[in-house]
C-alpha cells in the first residue's frame, strides 16, 4: 500500500496576516533600534562626550531616524565643539520641523550672534510668512478640501432654497459667501501646489571662503565670507554652487566649503 505524504497547510487568511505582520514587526524593531541610538546619544551628550554623542546621532540618522529633536541635539553637540557652521546647519534643519520651539530659536540666535558676517537683509513681503505658514500647516490638499466643503455647503443651501422656495436674504448671502470662500480656497490650493516651502539653502562650513563671479577657481573674487553664514541657492554646476546673500548680492562658492540645509 502506497503511503501518501500530505503537506501541512494553513488557511490563506493566516498567510496574509503573517505577510503583513512580519514587515510591521521588522519596522518596529528597526524604529526601536534607531530610537535607542538617539537616547544613547543623549546620554553621552549629558556627560559631555560630544564626539561620541554626534557619532550616535549620525548613526541614527543613517538608519532613517529623522526628527526635529535629533537635529536640535546635533546642533547643540556641534556648538559645544565650537563647530559653528554645523551647529547652525542642524539648528536650521530642526527649525523646519519645530518652527515654534522657543528653545531652538534661542539657541539659533546665540549661534548666529557668533558669526562674523552681518549683511542687511532684503525686506520680506508682509504676506509671505503668513502664506508659508498656511502652506506648511494645511498643504495644497488641505486647502482643496476646505474649498470643496464650502462648495458642497453652497450646493446644500441652493437645494434648500429651491425646495422651500425661500427668498430669505440671509440664506442668499450665506450661499454667496460659501461660493466666494470656496473659490478662494480652491485658488489657494492651486497656488500652494506650485509653492516650494523648503527653500534650498546652504551654510558656510569653512572658516572662510571666497565668493567669485563664476564657477571657476580663477574667476574674479567678490567677497570673503565666513563660517555660519546662511545663503540661498540659485544654481549648481559641478563642484560649485551659485548663492544669494541676505542683501541680494549673488556669486559662486566652492561646494566643498558649504553644507546643505
Amino acid at each position: 500500500m502506497r503511503m501518501v505524504l500530505e503537506m501541512c497547510t494553513v488557511p490563506r487568511w493566516l498567510v496574509w496576516v503573517i505577510l503583513i505582520i512580519i514587515p510591521v514587526t521588522e519596522g518596529l524593531a528597526q524604529a526601536q533600534e534607531t530610537a535607542q541610538l538617539f537616547e544613547q546619544g543623549n546620554e553621552r551628550y549629558a556627560i559631555g562626550a560630544y564626539s561620541e554623542a554626534l557619532a550616535l546621532y549620525r548613526e541614527a540618522l543613517a538608519h532613517g531616524y529623522v526628527s526635529g529633536a535629533l537635529y536640535h541635539n546635533m546642533g547643540n553637540a556641534y556648538f559645544r565643539q565650537d563647530s559653528l557652521g554645523q551647529a547652525i546647519r542642524y539648528y536650521e534643519k530642526a527649525l523646519r520641523l519645530l518652527p515654534d520651539n522657543v528653545q531652538l530659536h534661542h539657541n539659533l540666535q546665540i549661534a548666529r550672534a557668533r558669526t562674523r558676517d552681518n549683511f542687511p537683509s532684503l525686506p520680506v513681503p508682509v504676506w509671505k510668512p503668513w502664506w508659508t505658514r498656511t502652506v506648511l500647516t494645511l498643504g495644497a490638499l488641505g486647502l482643496f478640501v476646505i474649498g470643496l466643503l464650502f462648495y458642497v455647503a453652497s450646493i446644500g443651501l441652493t437645494a434648500y432654497r429651491l425646495r422651500k422656495g425661500s427668498r430669505n436674504p440671509w440664506l442668499r448671502r450665506s450661499r454667496a459667501l460659501t461660493v466666494v470662500f470656496g473659490g478662494v480656497f480652491l485658488v489657494a490650493a492651486f497656488a500652494a501646489s506650485f509653492t516650494t516651502t523648503a527653500q534650498n539653502r546652504v551654510v558656510i562650513l569653512a572658516e572662510e571662503i571666497t565668493l567669485r563671479e563664476g564657477p571657476e577657481p580663477d574667476a574674479p573674487s567678490l567677497l570673503t565670507l565666513h563660517e555660519g553664514l546662511v545663503l540661498d541657492v540659485l544654481d549648481t554646476e559641478a563642484t560649485w554652487v551659485e548663492v544669494r546673500l541676505p542683501n541680494g548680492e549673488t556669486g559662486w562658492l566652492s561646494a566643498e566649503g558649504t553644507g546643505e540645509i
